[in-house]
Order: structure tokens, then C-alpha cells, then sequence
């Protein structure tokens, strides 16, 4: 997570010397987890080397909400759930230009720590790395001539303390092309 805020700033000072004529975006979103229930929130600032493809770092919070399952004979399972915070690198691609509505396809890598729940259940503090892939896709709408709104969801499968982590964020959001 510290290098992303090493490389951020002189990324954007190179690509505002190099891109004229392309563009930097920066964009903000929120939304729900599906499958396990919680909620994301997500940052980020992007480079478009072309009106179609995006480069961009991001910063994205989720967090997973505790759930008990009873299976009516006395027997159950508890998830702990938890928030997990990290950076993430991503390439996003879309059918047509930023200037008219358009479904994209995005592909990344993260990394950053997870803070589990602490309760009755899981009395225990715990920080753990994560390092993690993630795709999806969404779509894309313009409002004006900077300003545009979008949707997406990905999946996110990684690892966390030896066990699998996956998360599905379903965004929306808000982006202003600087």
C-alpha cells in the first residue's frame, strides 16, 4: 500500500508531462458486496492513453458483515467477516470511445491488509496481508463533456493468512476527466 502512494504522485507528474492530447481521470465509487453481504468504496486516479483503454490505480475499501447460519438441529457455521483495505493496478478496456455510452471489460491485481471481525465469536485481533486478482466489467455513460457516471463488478479471488479471499463489489460511480 505505501508504494502505491510513492508511485501515484510521480505518475501523475509524468503522464501530465507526456500525455498531451491523451487524458487523466479520476474517479469515485460505491456500492454493495453480493454473495456475502457488505459494502465497498472505492478511489482511484487513471491515465487513457487512447479514448478506449484505461490505466489506473486505485485505493478500495470493503467491508463483509458477520452472518450465523443455524442449521436447525443445533449445529451451524459463523463467518467472521471483516474489512479489508487495499491498492489495486487495473486495465480497463471498452467497445467504443469515452464520449458515448459504452460496456468496458477491466482486469487487475491488489494488494493491501484485512482487519477480521472481532466478537464474541472471534475474540481474537488479527491483520492480515492480502494479494489478490480481480476482472469484470460494467458500463460506462457520459453526462457532459468531463463528466461521466458508470457501473461494474468484479470478482476479486486472492489469498489472505493461508485461506482463500474472494470478494464480489457490485459499483457505482462518479468520473471527472481533468
Amino acid at each position: 500500500m505505501r508504494l502505491i502512494w510513492r508511485i501515484l504522485p510521480l505518475l501523475l507528474v509524468l503522464v501530465a508531462a507526456v500525455a498531451r492530447g491523451q487524458s487523466i481521470v479520476v474517479q469515485g465509487a460505491v456500492g454493495p458486496t453480493i454473495v456475502d453481504r457488505g459494502y465497498s468504496v472505492a478511489a482511484g486516479v487513471g491515465f487513457l492513453p487512447n479514448p478506449r483503454v484505461t490505466l489506473q490505480l486505485g485505493l478500495e475499501r470493503s467491508h463483509l458483515s458477520t452472518r450465523t447460519r443455524s442449521d436447525g438441529r443445533g449445529g451451524g457455521s459463523v463467518f467472521r467477516g471483516g474489512t479489508v483495505t487495499y491498492g489495486s493496478a487495473e486495465l480497463s478496456a471498452s467497445l467504443f470511445g469515452r464520449d458515448r455510452v459504452t460496456p468496458y471489460g477491466l482486469a487487475g491485481v491488489a494488494a493491501g491488509i484485512s482487519h477480521p471481525t472481532v466478537n464474541e465469536s472471534f475474540p481474537n485481533r488479527a491483520t492480515n496481508e492480502v494479494r489478490a486478482v480481480f476482472f469484470g466489467g460494467g458500463i460506462h455513460v457520459p453526462i457532459r463533456e468531463r463528466l461521466s457516471v458508470f457501473a461494474d463488478a468484479r470478482m476479486i479471488v486472492g489469498g489472505e493468512a493461508g485461506e482463500t479471499l474472494a470478494l464480489v463489489p457490485l459499483r457505482a460511480g462518479v468520473t471527472w476527466r481533468v
